[in-house]
């Protein structure tokens, strides 16, 4: 069967879900032992309305190692910043989530093996109603926060709220408020039963609060201290042992946890080491067994030395990393208010240049592949294209038709060292050949993101990572009027008509072409430069079973199903 059909027939089986009623067994039973990629789905995920076309993603990683396993251990990873928050719903950096998704849980996850598979997690089984608008979740009843108290239907509804509705409770918009777009309002039924009401049916639903960031934080500490930047208290696989600043951050084994059997190791352990190349240098000499996730963590070049010279002690798992690299324009600043200077920064931008200095990675559009146009087709577009002289000469057409044909003087925000570093200075070359003074800002990136949440900034460079690869995150996040990651405040009415249009269309086809008009009016706008798409390779240790990475971070940042060999 081609990978066509496939995405074709889950899309399907998503939608017909939705109308079925009293689908209360589609929640896979917990069970101590390993799950396998030989299992078979129990049910479909949300909808992936797409026949998708052209190059494949990257070839699967081998599938994990099926004998028996053993309790004990603790596994240590490299990672390169600190944790700045233990708040899941404010934490903005994605590599975050390999330490908070193992404290904190949902009311459903995807599976660690199986990325299309829907399992259950706080709640013990759900049921969708008739019409598709409905969604019941009756939650186990041995579940205990870190700190003893009882998980309850309170501790839901309020976090559901919170992140849905941030306003109302004073705090920035969390990074999965675009997952919830659908959401009209939540409600309780009794001590263990939380009934979630959409606006309308939508093909995505289930498949975006299966992702980690859409977690339950115990809502006694968020009345107390409104918000759990201090505080580690989840109801995960593992809890807080210690956190030294820019040295490490431990995590133990949650002897309590409600899914008997699990986890397999006593702990983890996240060493901070910053300078690329010593990470690299625990990997290979042993001090670590997993590198992190993002761009940072293996490079092309380490990436071949594993496979060439360690092939016998460890794997390098390549997947898809759903992360584009972006300049992000101040919409509300001159003169980008002006779509004709962000059309020109497009234009100029070397998107090439940035992928061969990076190693790695593919030119896309706005969607993640294998949504929307895909790679071959984006590169023949302006800006996309090689070689660059036409671009060059339109941008300069459009710089002197905005009234800045002698050019002018900017800054961009951007990461010190590797790939957002790497962007900042082809930003500023680029520009600088059509007239533009570019001054890189190097800044850490908890400083950008505070800076980017205020609108105090002329241009930024970041990664964007999604959680699910729906475009529904991608648009309700980046695109729309007050998208929650919608830090250039970028606005349009005509766009924003066509994203709810998408939203409530569970038409394969039909979604697909509103989502084609949506991407070639973005691009137009030009809202932002997206750069290139990035793939990710990281490393593991041979005795580091049970561990299978798919796209993104989010499917397998947690390791309550991994163990040990030795």
């Amino acid at each position: 069967m081609t990978k066509s059909r496939v995405h074709v027939l889950w899309s399907l089986c998503a939608m017909a879900v939705l109308f079925l009623s009293a689908v209360s067994g589609c929640a896979p039973a917990a069970a101590p032992a390993p799950t396998t990629a030989a299992e078979k789905p129990a049910v479909p995920t949300a909808a992936r309305a797409v026949t998708p076309t052209g190059p494949a993603a990257p070839a699967p990683t081998p599938k994990p190692a099926l004998d028996t396993p053993r309790y004990g251990g603790i596994i240590i990873r490299a990672v390169n910043r600190d944790v700045a928050s233990f708040d899941v719903h404010r934490e903005q950096a994605g590599d975050a989530s390999l330490t908070l998704f193992n404290i904190y849980e949902g009311l459903v996850r995807l599976h660690p093996l199986e990325h299309q598979k829907i399992e259950r997690e706080l709640a013990e089984k759900w049921d969708i109603s008739s019409d598709g608008k409905a969604y019941t979740f009756k939650l186990h009843q041995d579940v205990k926060w870190h700190d003893g108290k009882p998980l309850t239907t309170e501790d839901v509804k309020h976090n559901l709220e919170r992140m849905h509705n941030p306003q109302a409770f004073k705090t920035l918009a969390p990074r999965g408020q675009g997952l919830l777009t659908a959401v009209d309002k939540v409600e309780t039924a009794g001590a263990d039963t939380v009934k979630v009401l959409l606006k309308y049916p939508s093909a995505s639903f289930l498949f975006n609060i299966a992702t980690g960031w859409i977690a339950i934080q115990p809502k006694h500490i968020l009345d107390a201290r409104g918000d759990m930047r201090r505080d580690a208290v989840g109801t995960g696989p593992f809890k807080l042992k210690e956190k030294i600043p820019e040295v490490s951050l431990e995590l133990q084994k949650n002897a309590s946890y409600h899914n008997k059997g699990l986890p397999y190791l006593d702990g983890i352990k996240f060493y901070t080491i910053k300078d690329d190349a010593t990470r690299f240098s625990a990997f290979r000499t042993a001090k670590v067994q997993m590198t992190f996730s993002g761009s940072k963590s293996m490079t092309a070049s380490q990436g071949e030395l594993v496979k060439r010279d360690m092939a016998d002690k460890a794997i390098v798992h390549e997947v898809d990393g759903l992360t584009r690299y972006a300049i992000t324009f101040n919409t509300k600043r001159k003169p980008w208010d002006d779509v004709r200077v962000r059309r020109a920064v497009d234009l100029a931008f070397d998107r090439q240049a940035a992928i061969k200095v990076n190693g790695r990675g593919y030119v896309g559009s706005i969607y993640p592949r294998p949504w929307g146009m895909q790679p071959a087709e984006v590169a023949r577009l302006a800006g996309y294209r090689q070689p660059k002289e036409a671009d060059m000469a339109e941008a300069k057409r459009l710089l002197s038709e905005a009234g800045l044909a002698r050019g002018f003087e900017t800054t961009i925000m951007s990461a010190s060292g590797g790939t957002l570093q790497s962007i900042g200075e082809i930003t500023k070359d680029g520009l600088a050949k059509i007239g533009i003074d570019v001054t890189i800002n190097l800044m850490d990136i908890t400083a950008i993101n505070e800076r980017a949440d205020r609108g105090a900034f002329d241009m930024f460079s970041a990664g964007w990572t999604d959680t699910t690869g729906d475009p529904d995150e991608t648009l309700f996040t980046y695109y729309i009027t007050g998208g929650s990651r919608n830090r250039g405040e970028f606005s349009n009415k005509e766009i924003d008509a066509l994203i709810d249009q998408q939203a409530r269309t569970l038409d394969v086809k039909g979604r697909q072409v509103i989502l084609a008009e949506i991407e070639k009016k973005v691009l137009e706008m030009a809202p932002s430069v997206i750069t290139y798409w990035d793939i990710w390779q990281i490393g593991a240790w041979k005795e580091v079973r049970n561990f299978k990475p798919g796209p993104g971070i989010h499917p397998w940042g947690k390791l309550d199903q991994v163990w040990l060999a030795k």
